[in-house]
């Protein structure tokens, strides 16, 4: 499962908990953070903003991991670097996972078309079934 700070990652946790969850499921957790352009930033500045994004990773696991914890359910967290797309791919290859699920943002088609889509993305490159959560509150 796909998840971030944002609100949708929330709703499809929720949803995915709901109707798709069963009893001996391990839930593999991949969180992808936003990477910026830094050539063009002094080393205090990339100092800076790593660790703040370090620390928003932590938190992050952090908030999924008591979930899992409360709820009674086997999983675990991971990251990765690069396009979200692309990892979150990858990582549910390595894992071997049955299932990918993902919230959205509900883009536009014009702003998908342009700047691409990350659900989008795993829906067309995913090796196995992938569930896309929009508007699931």
């Amino acid at each position: 499962m796909a998840v971030d700070e944002s609100e949708f990652a929330t709703q499809a946790f929720e949803w995915y908990l709901k109707n798709v969850c069963r009893p001996n499921d391990y839930l593999i957790l991949i969180h992808i953070p936003e990477m910026y352009d830094l050539s063009m930033s002094s080393p205090g500045v990339v100092d800076q903003l790593l660790k703040e994004m370090k620390e928003k990773v932590l938190g992050l696991e952090n908030k999924y991991k008591e979930k899992l914890q409360t709820l009674k359910m086997v999983g675990k967290f991971r990251t990765g670097a690069g396009k979200p797309g692309e990892v979150i791919c990858k990582i549910a290859d390595e894992e071997k996972a049955d299932l990918v699920v993902t919230g959205t943002r509900g883009q536009g088609k014009i702003r998908r078309t342009l700047m691409g889509s990350v659900s989008d993305y795993i829906i067309h490159h995913s090796k196995v079934p992938v569930l896309v959560c929009r508007n699931c509150s």
